[in-house]
């Protein structure tokens, strides 16, 4: 058992605190509570993006990277809730014997390898989709990279598997350590168990651990969605141009969805740089300065934690704001959950499948099937198709 007699009551810590100290005595006390109701609003959410992206209407390269990433996200929402709770809610922040039992200690672990796994694996997925969208948007669709649904479904697992055999040295250097700690107020003495520090004795096992971590999961992922984020955004605003000089500002219809489509992807893809640059570059300090991993990055820890969950959660809030065809299959789907007449749930399932067509022809062969159920929609729809032609 580990000798140290550092105190337990690490509340004490935050009495009369300014600058840093302070602000991650604010953060720790709402960070639970926080947690919490972003989980209780990621974890549904992200049920409902993978429903919904799967459905057979919205199969498509891009969703199912999109599916990916909702699945990795909806894991690292599961198990943070419970972290949350019981750490920092229920157990508030002084050491005790119920707090770090063995069992919880084995938990927070786990719950920091699969965090690890599954963030690093959701900012991979989106390195592939900023990718693969900007190859699609430089070619208009006709180069030979361009994915097919089968394919990017086999790359979703494969990224799975590669990061979790990369980071398999990562799992292996974890440890749990018997420690213990003085109880200023009962003056006595607490035996708790602990995850070995990162920075510990065993020290090149554990840098290596985390140069794995740093460079896989952050630098070069980080490099890589910036330097594809920013080539999208650059073939997207040639292509408008090039598109509007050959065929007349009319074409610029057609362009539209393809623009919303890549603007919802870009900001997706900018999330991932707010959440994971800053950490980038406070590791590399780290790095140089032991100090500062002990005393500055730890207090900003929570910090991080925190604009991860929002990443995690946003997605959502996304596809509904730029994504008509996923509001309006949300709606069919809710329709049908409460039993809705089937004609509304069968103008919804037209309304979407038309919606998901990238062509004059294609709309009109949708409308003649929404004319087939004398559909109310007809009226709206039939107007703005006429002026098309």
């Amino acid at each position: 058992m580990d000798n140290a007699t550092n105190s337990c009551l690490l509340s004490r810590q935050c009495d009369d605190q300014v600058g840093l100290h302070a602000y991650a005595c604010v953060v720790n006390r709402i960070y639970g509570y926080l947690i919490l109701v972003l989980g209780c609003f990621g974890i549904p959410t992200n049920i409902v993006n993978i429903a919904i992206l799967t459905h057979k209407s919205m199969r498509s390269p891009v969703n199912n990277i999109l599916t990916g990433i909702a699945i990795s996200d909806l894991i690292t929402m599961v198990i943070i809730v419970p972290y949350g709770v019981h750490f920092y809610i229920t157990n508030g922040l002084d050491i005790t014997e119920n707090k770090y039992t063995y069992e919880w200690s084995l938990f927070l672990e786990i719950y920091a390898m699969v965090t690890i796994t599954t963030q690093t694996v959701s900012i991979w997925l989106g390195v592939c989709l900023s990718f693969f969208r900007y190859i699609y948007i430089k070619t208009m669709g006709c180069g030979r990279y361009n994915i097919d649904t089968k394919t990017s479904c086999i790359l979703v697992i494969f990224i799975f598997l590669i990061i979790i055999a990369v980071f398999t040295p990562v799992y292996n250097s974890a440890s749990i350590k018997s420690m213990s700690c003085v109880d200023e107020v009962r003056n006595t003495t607490v035996s708790y168990y602990r995850i070995a520090p990162l920075m510990s004795s065993d020290f090149l096992t554990h840098a290596y651990s985390m140069w794995i971590y740093v460079i896989i999961g952050k630098w070069i992922p980080c490099f890589l969605i910036t330097l594809f984020g920013g080539c999208l955004l650059h073939s997207l605003q040639e292509n408008t141009r090039r598109t509007i000089h050959l065929h007349g500002s009319h074409a610029t219809s057609r362009l539209q969805q393809h623009r919303r489509t890549t603007t919802m992807l870009l900001i997706i893809i900018l999330m991932y740089i707010v959440a994971s640059l800053p950490q980038s570059i406070l590791l590399i300090i780290a790095f140089a300065d032991k100090t500062f991993f002990e005393n500055e990055y730890a207090l900003l820890g929570d910090s991080i934690d925190i604009l991860s969950m929002i990443n995690n959660s946003i997605n959502f809030v996304l596809y509904c704001a730029m994504s008509r065809q996923f509001r309006d299959l949300l709606r069919q789907c809710v329709c049908q959950y409460f039993a809705l007449p089937q004609q509304d749930a069968k103008s919804y399932n037209t309304a979407s499948h038309l919606l998901s067509q990238n062509n004059l022809h294609s709309k009109v062969f949708a409308m003649n099937e929404i004319k087939k159920q004398d559909s109310p929609l007809l009226d709206r729809l039939s107007k703005p198709m006429e002026k098309g032609f």
